[in-house]
């Protein structure tokens, strides 16, 4: 009994505080919608419609205003007292506990006053684009007539400029006139947004027109006096200098400029047409191609005095490299009797001499009278040329200087075989001096093919006509098997010097230790058949025996190779 009780009174404190938390958060929400039902009513609504007031009341201005006027007086009058109205019955429901009827009506005023501020942004926003309207149009009107009457004077001051396009102009004037009068028409009948489109087209016809007066005189100022002054330069200066005897044939002047004309002749009816850009393009395109034939004649003068200046010392340079060649030609068949000359060095003396020929006949019908081709294309021949022979030159040097080595070269070869022959001797020399008891057969045999090596070189240089290639590479050969045995002889009477002297050393075990003893005339046996490195290690190895350091004597191997 007591725990249900316990339960009545938890169950009865809950309701109580639910239905105060309850009570407490609805109050708050018709409290925030009544804080703004009222921010909506006291908006300056009725300020800003007065402004409207100053304008011309008549026309759309007028038919906007009584709308907003009488839409604002509706939301005053009757949409925001409803929504008084139904906040009050909710804070009824709310007394009595019936929230949920309460909340239904707090988001019913909440909807309306969304419906209401939408509307009433959107009355503001009508009435400042009126209003901004109107400002702008009073603000740039002046501009823009001021600019019509600068365009009129301009039609009245300069007619004579305009030639046939002052029709056009005038009408496109008369219509901006008439434009203006729609404008201040709008603008009396209180029709500002409209007024305002009108101003815009006037605006942008008036800076049209404006720029069209501008561009007119400019452009037939092109057409009537500075292109023909100087189509008739070109034609003139043309004709000076073919009197001068230029060839201007590959320029095409005359049939160039008759396009010119043509082509001017359908820009000035772009003109006249007040299509201004594509008479400008095409104005563009005949200046460019008149600098080009200006550009031409220029370099023709150019290339005539580069061309006085080049083909002197292009002809002394011919005759130079001219000479060059039959030297080289003298000197190749000459030294032919004596030296051998590769196929292909031969090829290329004579590929030399027929490339020139060519040269020559290229240059020789530049020179000549019936020529009929430009100064500077024959100044781009002459200068191709120069490049040509100037190769040709430094091919006939290089060649020449490697004839000229072959003599050099020979004598420098014999030089060479003298001091091999001086080496080999040396070589002999020194065994013979060393008195060894003789000397091992792979040694002999390296001495011999030395020798023989060295006559072959000598049998090469007698020939006729000497091939300096194969005696180069057979004195390279000779000069590596002389350098070999003489350091081979070097080294066998070192071995057989060091060799004896151990077995001198051995001697004093020998008496003592026969197995000393007798690896010790092993040794000997190997001295007496020359094998001198055997007798070394084999007299090393026996008094190794007793001394094991034998090697690390300093007075005993050092000097010895062995």
């Amino acid at each position: 009994m007591l725990f249900i009780l316990v339960g009545l009174i938890l169950l009865i404190i809950f309701i109580v505080a639910y239905g105060a938390w309850m009570r407490k958060r609805t109050f708050a929400g018709i409290d925030r919608s009544e804080t703004r039902r009222e921010e909506l009513l006291n908006l300056p609504i009725a300020k800003e419609l007065s402004k409207v007031k100053n304008l011309n009341m008549a026309g759309d201005t007028e038919s906007k205003f009584d709308l907003w006027h009488k839409d604002w007086d509706t939301i005053v009058t009757q949409s925001l007292p409803e929504i008084e109205e139904t906040l009050f019955k909710a804070e009824e429901f709310t007394e009595k506990y019936r929230f949920h009827k309460a909340d239904l009506l707090i988001k019913e005023a909440e909807n309306k006053m969304t419906t209401i501020d939408s509307r009433i942004k959107e009355i503001l926003s009508e009435l400042n684009t009126v209003l901004e309207s109107e400002t702008k149009n009073r603000e740039e009107v002046t501009p823009i007539k001021e600019i019509f009457h600068q365009i009129k004077k301009e039609l009245i001051t300069k007619r004579s400029q305009f030639h046939r396009t002052l029709p056009s102009l005038e009408k496109s004037v008369q219509e901006i006139e008439n434009q203006l009068k729609s404008y201040e028409t709008e603008t009396e009948n209180g029709n500002y947004l409209e007024a305002r489109k009108v101003l815009l087209d006037v605006k942008q016809a008036a800076e049209k027109v404006q720029n069209q007066i501008k561009a007119v005189p400019g452009l037939y100022q092109d057409l009537h006096k500075a292109i023909p002054d100087q189509i008739k330069e070109l034609r003139q200066g043309q004709q000076e200098m073919i009197e001068q005897e230029y060839n201007l044939d590959h320029l095409q002047i005359d049939t160039q400029l008759e396009e010119i004309e043509k082509h001017c002749t359908l820009m000035e009816t772009a003109v006249n047409e007040l299509s201004l850009e594509e008479a400008k393009d095409g104005l563009s395109g005949i200046h460019d191609q008149m600098d080009w034939l200006y550009a031409q004649l220029e370099k023709e003068v150019i290339s005539r005095k580069k061309l006085q200046d080049l083909t002197p010392k292009f002809e002394e340079n011919l005759v130079r490299v001219e000479g060059k060649i039959k030297e080289l030609n003298n000197e190749t068949e000459i030294i032919r009797d004596s030296y051998h000359i590769g196929e292909e060095d031969l090829k290329m003396q004579h590929d030399l001499g027929k490339s020139f020929q060519k040269l020559e006949r290229v240059f020789s019908d530049t020179q000549s009278e019936e020529q009929q081709e430009a100064f500077s294309s024959i100044y781009e021949r002459i200068d191709s040329l120069q490049t040509d022979l100037a190769e040709m030159e430094t091919v006939a040097n290089e060649f020449s200087a490697k004839i000229k080595t072959l003599r050099k070269d020979e004598m420098n070869a014999r030089e060479q075989i003298q001091k091999l022959k001086k080496q080999l001797f040396e070589t002999k020399r020194i065994i013979q001096k060393s008195n060894l008891p003789g000397v091992p057969g792979s040694f002999s045999a390296a001495v011999r093919k030395a020798g023989e090596q060295l006559e072959s070189v000598y049998l090469k240089l007698d020939e006729k006509p000497l091939n300096m290639v194969n005696v180069q590479s057979l004195l390279t050969q000779a000069s590596e098997d002389i350098e070999n045995v003489f350091h081979q002889a070097e080294k066998l009477v070192d071995t057989a010097n060091f060799a004896e002297e151990m077995i001198r050393y051995g001697n004093r075990y020998r008496t003592d230790y026969q197995d000393i003893d007798q690896e010790l005339k092993a040794a000997e046996r190997y001295f007496r058949t020359y094998d001198y490195q055997a007798a070394v290690e084999t007299a090393v190895r026996a008094i190794e025996k007793k001394e094991p350091k034998i090697l690390k004597r300093a007075e005993l191997y050092e000097g010895h190779e062995a």
